[in-house]
């Protein structure tokens, strides 16, 4: 089982590293706040995906710390993970920036195409930045906490904006630590 930790150490560097640099040239570039650096701390975790259950996966670490606070419990690890691809997915990550492409190439990774898939077309039906940062957020965060993912997979999608400003109000109403997360990183984006 070390070496399959050693693996998940490598994945983590190497999205850490993908991050790092990408957040680098922005700030740079005078498209985000220095600040962003801190919401951009990667740790290994677990998600719950429905039907494959829980999952060793990579995770932004501000998340981590609101969903199970500061205790760091040891990676879940399982004979399935010896089966399990642990590489990025570099298409994804190069046509989707920052963590929106981290958490696509992960369930992509993870055998969660399905859910990729109801992503892409989420980002690409809301293209406003403070809605897909916080869609990214909210869905690192119930496939952490193992919540259903029927809004996800399947209602989202029939939204329009003024109905997934409404979902989002009202998924910000259950969390007011993830809620000030969010709202500083979508300032920090528009620096």
């Amino acid at each position: 089982m070390k070496e399959t930790a050693a693996c998940y150490d490598d994945l983590l560097n190497a999205y850490q590293r993908w991050l790092t640099d990408l957040t680098n040239i922005a700030i740079r570039n005078g498209m985000c706040h220095p600040d962003i650096r801190y919401s951009h701390c990667l740790t290994v975790s677990v998600l719950h995906f429905p039907e494959a259950g829980a999952v060793t996966a990579i995770v932004p670490q501000y998340l981590y710390r609101i969903v199970h606070g500061k205790k760091w419990p040891d990676p879940l690890f399982s004979l399935d993970d010896l089966r399990t691809i642990l590489a990025t997915n570099d298409e994804l990550l190069f046509t989707h920036a920052g963590l929106e492409g981290i958490l696509l190439s992960e369930c992509v990774r993870l055998k969660q195409g399905r859910l990729a898939n109801k992503l892409i077309c989420l980002f690409s039906q809301f293209k406003m930045r403070e809605i897909r940062h916080k869609l990214v957020w909210l869905c690192w965060y119930d496939l952490m906490r193992g919540a259903s993912m029927n809004d996800w997979l399947e209602n989202l999608k029939l939204m329009n904006h003024e109905e997934i400003y409404f979902w989002l109000g009202k998924r910000q109403e259950e969390n007011a630590v993830l809620t000030n997360l969010m709202d500083e990183y979508v300032v920090f984006t528009r620096y």
